[in-house]
């Protein structure tokens, strides 16, 4: 039989919470800037429920916030960014969501890898099962 692979399930969580929290975060940046709210790293982290050294160690969201911050500074005010985007924001936008489709690419193969291993490991449980019966 094969050695299972380790498994570190506060790693697993913690790296869950992180994506949620990132995505609370993505959520924040649409919501606001859809109400034209004012877009400050303090609205931010109120907004998604995260703090502000979250934001600013994430270098993604901060470019993000960065970005959206400063596109509102120099529009009039009220406009949702996506309605004044210029080719820098949707540049640095397609990089973030380019970036974000490979993180997600390599996490599907990890993912396609443990399952694999995980049917693996149960044929072998039901092999040993009936050779233990006859």
């Amino acid at each position: 039989m094969t050695a299972e692979p380790a498994r570190h399930p506060l790693a697993d969580a913690a790296a869950r919470r992180t994506l949620d929290a990132e995505q609370r975060v993505r959520g924040a940046l649409r919501e606001l800037d859809s109400q034209g709210a004012t877009i400050t790293f303090a609205a931010v982290a109120e907004r998604a429920r995260v703090s502000r050294a979250f934001l600013y160690q994430h270098a993604q969201l901060r470019s993000q916030i960065e970005e959206l911050r400063n596109t509102q500074a120099a529009a009039p005010e009220g406009v949702p960014a996506r309605q004044r985007a210029s080719d820098a924001s949707l540049r640095a936008r397609l990089r973030a969501a380019l970036d974000e489709g490979q993180r997600q690419r390599e996490e599907i193969v990890r993912l396609r890898d443990e399952l694999a291993l995980a049917h693996g490991r149960v044929r072998e449980l039901e092999l040993d099962r009936r050779l233990r019966r006859t």
